[in-house]
């Protein structure tokens, strides 16, 4: 374009950039709410500028009338790129809707799934599974407020339940205090001890090939695994409810005793914390996680 041109198309666009708020004002009662009106102007604006380029005043149709058709089918075909769902799949639930309107207004209450699946010549299984996908394709926003039977409001997000430990705070730390336990409690057991419990529980090894490796019996490494739970399970009594008690008569109570004050001497909650800090590699926080709960349940 030529700069007279191009000073002419913004020239269009600036006197002509309230038809976007007009078209987007017809539209906007055809989309659902969680399709953002900005969006839509954004798009229409950009039909707009789109329009004034384009347009040839030699063809005698006037220029808003031109930019109105231009505008629109840009903020259709904007909302369309976006859409999840296929246009088939609108278009049924188009026919549905109407459908079911129709049948309520004839006989005062709504249609069975059959009777609607009579209506519209398709199986009770396939208006399932359009509706089905329907729902799948419909955003919703995490900040829309809901209105609870009391009254009360709050968003949709905070109405979700959170299921991930690593993103509920108190959960979050209430493991890590639980792994930096573990961990501090392991460093403080004997060597041999130590190297059966991390290999064991943390490198998933067999007992039979941990012994191979150690020249010691199957029966032996065992031995030496459960002296080393008894040993954590002891120190975790202190700092955590419903852990397993020290089976009655278990030997090393002595042993266990010293191993206990060791552990409390060099160590409290800060340095715990600190040593339960997640890895950067979340495959092995995930292992170390699910170690810990070994342990941790004897």
């Amino acid at each position: 374009m030529s700069e007279d041109d191009e000073r002419c198309a913004n020239e269009r666009v600036e006197s002509h950039l309230y038809l976007v708020q007009h078209v987007v004002n017809q539209l906007a009662s055809r989309y659902p709410r969680h399709i953002d009106r900005s969006e839509l102007w954004s798009a229409g604006a950009s039909g707009l500028v789109d329009a004034s380029r384009r347009y040839d005043p030699e063809t005698g149709v006037p220029f808003a009338r031109y930019a109105t058709i231009r505008i629109r089918g840009a903020i259709i075909d904007s909302t369309r790129t976006r859409d999840w769902a296929t246009r088939s799949l609108r278009r049924d639930m188009r026919t549905l809707s109407e459908e079911r309107a129709s049948f309520e207004q004839a006989h005062g209450r709504a249609p069975t799934t059959e009777e609607l699946a009579q209506r519209v010549g398709m199986t009770v299984d396939e208006i399932a599974g359009r509706e089905s996908a329907a729902a799948t394709a419909n955003l919703l926003h995490l900040d829309q407020p809901l209105a609870n039977d009391e009254g009360d409001e709050a968003t949709f997000g905070e109405r979700i339940p959170e299921r991930d430990d690593q993103l509920l705070p108190d959960a979050s730390l209430e493991h890590q205090e639980l792994l930096g336990t573990v961990r501090t409690a392991i460093r403080f057991l004997p060597e041999i001890q130590r190297e059966v419990v991390e290999r064991y529980f943390f490198g998933g090894e067999l007992l039979r090939d941990i012994a191979d490796s150690l020249g010691v019996t199957e029966a032996r490494v065992s031995q030496i695994r459960s002296e080393a739970l008894n040993a954590v399970r002891a120190y975790f009594a202190e700092h955590f409810d419903a852990v397993p008690n020290v089976p009655a008569g278990a030997p090393g109570s002595r042993q266990r005793a010293h191993y206990v004050e060791r552990v409390a001497d060099g160590s409290d909650w800060r340095s715990r914390l600190t040593e339960g800090s997640p890895r950067d590699d979340a495959a092995q926080a995930e292992q170390d996680r699910t170690a810990a709960d070994a342990i941790a349940r004897g």
